[in-house]
Formats: structure tokens, C-alpha cells, sequence
């Protein structure tokens, strides 16, 4: 067990040290081109050291670096009031994955129109996703909407803003799960409600932290629906769920930035696979002044599913935000009577 420290702290040194050399992550690289039209490009890459314990309280574990994603974003403008987004999720040439492929037509922040790939009206989780969590590694115990690859799926979506995003709403129609017991094709309806009593929080898209950019108080509700997508004794059946999830984070002059979150979950299968309730909560409290070239922001995270649970407890070390930070935590998971014991380092830089 000593060497297995040894060996998982000397890993843990070697990454801080990359770390602490990486430059500054920068916003997208914009290119203009005539007619007013642009691209952006960009990038982003989260990388890890893993010791994961082979069986339950073994005390073996299994040491691996791990790439675990590679992104190439790509956003244009393409004339008045219409943009175009795709972005890949990178790897070998047989995983390689389309992530998004959205065509955006918006004439006004109250009524914007998407049609494509991209991630459908869910929970507060999902539109962050893992680059914009507060947590390294993305909530999968308890964030369990249907999606084809990375919570995105193809269909359209109409969503909007009031006061510079106040309040939000989005809903959309998605071509969803494969219907099972030969039922007619059905198609799934997705919708999303945010309001925020604090600061506002702009755009479709959040973030499970903002670092202390803003003050927020955000409560968010989403439901998903398809039916005769589950088989429940012989029959086809319908998928319901619904979340409801809550985002407070607030700036205290000379004392730090605190951040807790909450979200709850229903899926209804009506008794068949992936029934049940599901919930999650958070803290942490992000130190104020900078140690070196970043900033410590000390965190935990509970998620529980059914009569599986996990939780996280660890630090991120962050050096420009999203953009450029260093996560190192541990991790206990499993059902109720049996427990792994994890150990992750991870690096996550946006370019």
C-alpha cells in the first residue's frame, strides 16, 4: 500500500509540475472574413492520472494515465441573424464524434431557433458539461438523460432570454431513444425554465461555477418525455423525467467566492430499466489572493442514485478559469454494502 502512495503522489508531482508551465488559455481565435462574416476556432483538452481500486475495499489498485477528451470547436457567423457551431470530440478515426452541428437563427434574445445536433433542454449539469463543471469529473450517477453521444442529440430548439437572462426558457422536439416492441416511431419533447434572482446568466449554455464572476442565485426546472421507449412486461412503455436544481454562489470581499449547488431527479419508466430518484449536492470555497498562479478552491460533491452512491472531496487549482485548471480529489463509490476507493489528477486547458 506505501508504494502504491509513493507511486500516485511522485504521478501527482510530475502533472503539477506540467501544469504550473502551461501559458494562460485564451478565448477563441476569430478570423474575419468580408461581408462581415467570421470563424472562431478553438480547443480544449482534459488529460489524468487515475488509481483506481480493482474491487471493493482490495486495497490493489490500477494506475493509468488517461486522455479524456479532446475537443476542436469551430464557430461561424454566417450572415444578419444567422451562425452556424460544430465542434469534435476527438480521438482515433473510428471514435471520433460529432459533438455539435447546429445551424442558429436568432433575431432577438426573447426567440432564438436551432436546428441540428447539440444538447437538448436538461439539467444544470448537462448544459455545463464536464469543461464547464465545478468538479473534474462529470455528475453520470445521477444526470441520466436520454442523448445519442455527450447529452447531445439532433432535433430543433427554441429558447430565449428576458433581461439579459433573468429569466430563460428553452424547449425542443428531438429524434430521442429507438422505440422498442415495434410501436409507431415517437419523438422526444424536452423543455427547460432558469431564473436567476441575483446576477443574470446570459446565453443557452451555463456553467456549474463562475469563480465569483457573478452572484447567483439560479433555479432551474427541466423535463424530458418520449413514449414506447422502455419495455415493461412485454409492453411498450413511456420515459419521464424531470429535475429540478438550484446554483448559489456569492463573492465575499477579502474572505472568497462560495458555491453550493443542489438538483433532484425522477425518471419514470414505469417500473422498468433506469427507474428511480436521484440527487445531488455540493460545496466549495474558492480562497482569496493567488498561491503561485492560480487560485484554491477546496470542494465536495455527493451524488446518490437508488442505493448507489459517490463521493467526491478534493481541490481545483484554478489558473484562468475554465480555461486552465488542475483538479485532484478522491473519490468513494459503490452500492451501499460495497465501496471503491479512487485517487484522480487532472488537467483541463481551453484554447
Amino acid at each position: 500500500m506505501t508504494s502504491f502512495w509513493t507511486g500516485s503522489l511522485r504521478a501527482a508531482t510530475a502533472l503539477v509540475l506540467v501544469c504550473a508551465a502551461a501559458p494562460h488559455a485564451y478565448a477563441q481565435a476569430k478570423i474575419t472574413l468580408d461581408d462581415g462574416r467570421s470563424v472562431s476556432v478553438g480547443g480544449g483538452l482534459r488529460t489524468s492520472f487515475r488509481a483506481t481500486e480493482t474491487a471493493p475495499d482490495s486495497g490493489a489498485y490500477l494506475q493509468t494515465f488517461a486522455l479524456d477528451s479532446a475537443r476542436l470547436y469551430l464557430n461561424a457567423d454566417l450572415l444578419r441573424h444567422f451562425a452556424a457551431e460544430v465542434n469534435v470530440e476527438l480521438g482515433s478515426p473510428a471514435s471520433t464524434r460529432v459533438l455539435d452541428a447546429v445551424v442558429k437563427y436568432s433575431p432577438s434574445p426573447y426567440f432564438n431557433v436551432w436546428m441540428g445536433r447539440h444538447l437538448p433542454p436538461s439539467d444544470r449539469a448537462n448544459l455545463a458539461g464536464p469543461y464547464f463543471a465545478m468538479p473534474f469529473d462529470y455528475p453520470g450517477l445521477i444526470s441520466r438523460y436520454p442523448s445519442i453521444f455527450a447529452g447531445r442529440d439532433n432535433g430543433v430548439l427554441v429558447h430565449g432570454q428576458v433581461a439579459g437572462g433573468v429569466f430563460k426558457y428553452a424547449g425542443g422536439v428531438y429524434e430521442g431513444a429507438d422505440n422498442v416492441g415495434g410501436a409507431d416511431d415517437t419523438l422526444l419533447y424536452a423543455t427547460r425554465l432558469v431564473y436567476n434572482l441575483l446576477d443574470a446568466e446570459p446565453g443557452y449554455y451555463n456553467n456549474g461555477t463562475y469563480y465569483g464572476d457573478k452572484n447567483l442565485l439560479a433555479i432551474g426546472f427541466a423535463a424530458q418525455h418520449q413514449a414506447d421507449v422502455v419495455v415493461v412486461g412485454g409492453a411498450p412503455e413511456a420515459f419521464t423525467g424531470v429535475s429540478g436544481d438550484l446554483l448559489y454562489e456569492m463573492k465575499f470581499d477579502g474572505v472568497g467566492v462560495v458555491t453550493l449547488e443542489a438538483a433532484a431527479y425522477d425518471y419514470d419508466t414505469r417500473g422498468g430499466a433506469g427507474d428511480g430518484q436521484s440527487y445531488l449536492a455540493s460545496a466549495a470555497y474558492m480562497l482569496p489572493g493567488m498561491t503561485g498562479i492560480g487560485t484554491l478552491q477546496p470542494l465536495v460533491r455527493f451524488q446518490e442514485f437508488e442505493n448507489e452512491s459517490a463521493l467526491d472531496v478534493g481541490v481545483n487549482y484554478v489558473i484562468r478559469g475554465h480555461n486552465a485548471r488542475v483538479s485532484a480529489f478522491y473519490t468513494r463509490s459503490g452500492s451501499d454494502a460495497s465501496k471503491t476507493h479512487n485517487l484522480t489528477f487532472g488537467l483541463q486547458v481551453q484554447f
